[in-house]
């Protein structure tokens, strides 16, 4: 049986909806699911309804984006601040969470505007018409655009080669059309997932365009301010950055969580169900659910 604990639906950037990702999950052979959709809880009611009829188990779950700082560089690199991802999963006190989340999620759709009016500058394009596409592609819901609805934009106007490059040109930490997103500290994160009766997992480490070295200070520092466990790099990675993380994971005690990080067609290399294996070591965070 497989575990997934890490996916997303049209309730934030991804494209299908939370049934439908149940069901492909369930076609995958995936028998635990947790639908961590971007700073809501929108989509579980039905997944677990689909799960149910799936007979899968779905596990509460929610990404939540959190402002560190990090510091250990040298020079005008000395402290770099970073949006990082923390998973939330198995928490039981969903209308906490609900009521936490929300002020993020009203930010979410002036974040989307901002870039917008950004790109429309850039590119010289008109922004009422960008708008309504990217919020068309969001299935209509302000709240739920995300940097990979703009991409796909983009992309459909022939205006990028791919969505990545989408990304590394205009949407990325620091280019042109990048707008921060508001968010809580990491510690903050940390301890809503746990006031919630959840397990707090640092989103894909490698991810966050660190050195090696900050990614391992991320990691010991996610670590020391109390996170449960540190999700495991995707098996299109390196085997050597494998390794680093699994070196950190276990110099710093910390469980294990694995995920695809499926969003759907517009990011269709990270296919449902397709997550690393544990080393026999490793103890997978779902032991403690």
């Amino acid at each position: 049986m497989k575990i997934d604990l890490h996916c997303h639906s049209t309730c934030s950037d991804g494209t299908y909806a939370p049934t439908e990702v149940v069901q492909r999950a369930h076609s995958a052979g995936v028998g635990i699911l947790a639908l961590t959709d971007h700073d809501t809880l929108k989509g579980i009611d039905e997944a677990a309804a689909a799960a149910k009829i799936c007979g899968m188990q779905l596990i509460n779950g929610v990404e939540i984006s959190c402002e560190h700082t990090l510091n250990g560089g040298y020079g005008k690199n000395k402290s770099t601040n970073k949006i990082i991802h923390v998973l939330g999963l198995n928490f039981t006190d969903r209308q906490k969470m609900h009521e936490a989340l929300q002020q993020l999620q009203d930010s979410r759709a002036t974040r989307g505007q901002r870039i917008t009016e950004k790109l429309s500058e850039l590119l010289t394009l008109d922004y009422n018409e960008l708008w309504q596409e990217i919020c068309t592609k969001a299935g209509n819901n302000p709240q739920a655009v995300g940097r990979a609805h703009i991409g796909q934009v983009l992309y459909e106007r022939g205006l990028v080669k791919t969505v990545q490059k989408a990304f590394d040109k205009y949407l990325a930490d620091n280019k042109p059309a990048y707008v921060a997103i508001e968010a809580l500290s990491m510690v903050e994160g940390i301890e809503l997932i746990h006031a919630c009766g959840g397990k707090a997992v640092l989103a894909h480490p490698t991810r966050y365009q660190l050195s090696a070295t900050r990614i391992r200070k991320l990691i010991e520092e996610f670590a020391q301010l109390g996170g449960d466990g540190c999700e495991l790099p995707a098996n299109s990675e390196p085997l050597s950055t494998r390794r680093m993380v699994d070196r950190s994971v276990a110099e710093h005690g910390l469980t294990v969580s694995i995920g695809s990080d499926f969003h759907g067609s517009n990011m269709p290399w990270r296919r449902i169900g397709d997550v690393p294996n544990l080393n026999p070591e490793q103890q997978g965070v779902w032991l403690d659910f």
